[in-house]
C-alpha cells in the first residue's frame, strides 16, 4: 500500500488495506532512504488497524496463544493415542493386572512425548519473536499501554458483530481505546 501523508511518500506492507482516500489515519513508520516505511496504519474514527504481517500480538499474548494451541493439539493427539491403546487392549482381552502393568508405560510415554513436543512447540513459537518485538514497537508507536499483553485477533473477534467482514480479526483488526476498553 502506498500513499501520501502530509506531503511525504509512505509505503506500507500490511496484510490488507481497508482504507480509502480521505480517511484520517495514524501511522507508525520509520524513515527510509527516499520514503517512509510504515508498519502499522490505524483509522482514527473506528480504530481499524492494518499491520505488518504476523505483527498482531505482544509477547505474553503470543506465548499464551502458543501454549493454548500446544495443549489443544496434545489433547487431540493423546485422546487418539489412548483410544487406540484401549481398543488394542480390549481386543487382546487383557486382565486387570495386565492393564495395571501397561499404565506406567502409557503415562511414561505421554510425559516423554509431551516434553519432546513441548520443546518443538517452544522453538516454533520462538521463531515468531521478531514479529512479536516489531508488534510491540508498533503498539508503543500508537501510544497503547501494556503492549506485551495485547492480542489484537482475540480483542477483535470478541467484539466482532454479525455481518462484519470475514477478514476482520484475521488480516486486519480493531483497537479502540477512546472508550477506555480494548475492543
Amino acid at each position: 500500500m502506498e500513499f501520501d501523508l502530509e506531503g511525504q511518500r509512505v509505503r506500507a506492507w500490511v496484510w490488507v488495506s481497508v482504507f480509502k482516500d480521505g480517511d484520517e489515519v495514524e501511522v507508525v513508520a520509520e524513515r527510509g532512504a527516499t520514503e517512509w516505511q510504515a508498519f502499522g496504519v490505524r483509522r482514527i474514527n473506528d480504530g481499524i488497524v492494518a499491520l505488518h504481517p504476523h505483527c498482531s500480538r505482544g509477547r505474553y499474548a503470543h506465548y499464551k496463544k502458543s501454549a493454548k494451541l500446544f495443549f489443544k493439539v496434545m489433547a487431540i493427539f493423546f485422546t487418539a493415542f489412548y483410544a487406540m491403546g484401549l481398543v488394542v487392549c480390549l481386543f487382546q482381552s487383557l486382565t486387570w493386572s495386565e492393564w495395571k502393568g501397561l499404565l506406567p508405560i502409557f503415562l511414561g510415554g505421554t510425559l516423554i512425548s509431551m516434553g519432546i513436543y513441548g520443546v518443538i512447540a517452544y522453538r516454533i513459537a520462538s521463531k515468531f519473536m521478531g514479529f512479536v518485538r516489531l508488534a510491540e514497537g508498533i503498539f508503543e508507536g500508537f501510544g497503547w499501554k501494556d503492549v506485551r499483553n495485547i492480542d489484537l485477533p482475540a480483542m477483535t473477534m470478541k467484539s466482532k458483530q454479525p455481518g462484519e467482514p470475514g477478514p476482520l480479526g484475521i488480516l486486519y483488526f480493531r483497537y479502540n481505546e477512546v472508550s477506555g476498553d480494548r475492543r
